[in-house]
């Protein structure tokens, strides 16, 4: 099936988790939203927006980032379904929604590790990441619902020594890159 040498390992992704956090983030996020919205009526007695409506509006915008985000990961869960990354020596095929890419290590341009270390990455995923852009400019995104992700981008960062790069930021205990 694979010109991509001799097998190495599996790497599935679950989707399952994901939608659990797609439902959590939905369903936390429009109650947020909400009771933002309760508080403008309360606080805009005298129809006059002011200094009072920021802390109404800061509560309004989190419930509707939490929605979206919810949204974008419910959509997620249905095209990505089946999705895993299986390993070989010469490189990796992603599979998702009865698709596969062959990426040989040659046809990587670049490997950007999107990795971000805080409460909310973790629980949505984006506690491992790396954005692999191939050279006919098609991006696979491997994140932290894919079981082994931070073993799988390790040695994506290893094969493709020198042609990646960090967002920018400062290298964090758990990037690839930092080993």
């Amino acid at each position: 099936m694979t010109e991509l040498g001799a097998y190495v390992e599996r790497f599935e992704t679950d989707n399952r988790r994901r939608a659990l956090r797609a439902v959590a983030a939905t369903a936390i996020g429009a109650p947020v939203a909400a009771f933002g919205v309760v508080l403008v009526v309360i606080v805009d007695q005298g129809g006059t927006l002011g200094a009072a409506m920021m802390f109404p509006g800061v509560i309004i915008g989190v419930g509707l980032g939490l929605v979206l985000f919810g949204v974008t990961l419910a959509c997620q869960t249905v095209t990505r379904r089946g999705e895993s990354f299986t390993l070989y020596e010469a490189g990796f095929v992603h599979a998702k929604a009865k698709t596969s890419t062959e990426v040989p290590w040659t046809e990587i341009e670049s490997v950007v590790d999107t990795t971000k270390q805080n409460v909310l990455a973790k629980a949505f995923g984006g506690d491992v990441g790396c954005l692999v852009r191939l050279a006919d400019g098609r991006k696979l995104v491997l994140n932290g619902f894919t079981e082994g992700a931070a073993l799988l981008t390790l040695r994506i960062f290893e094969a493709t020594a020198g042609r990646h790069r960090h967002d920018g930021g400062a290298l964090g205990p758990h990037s690839p890159t930092a080993r």
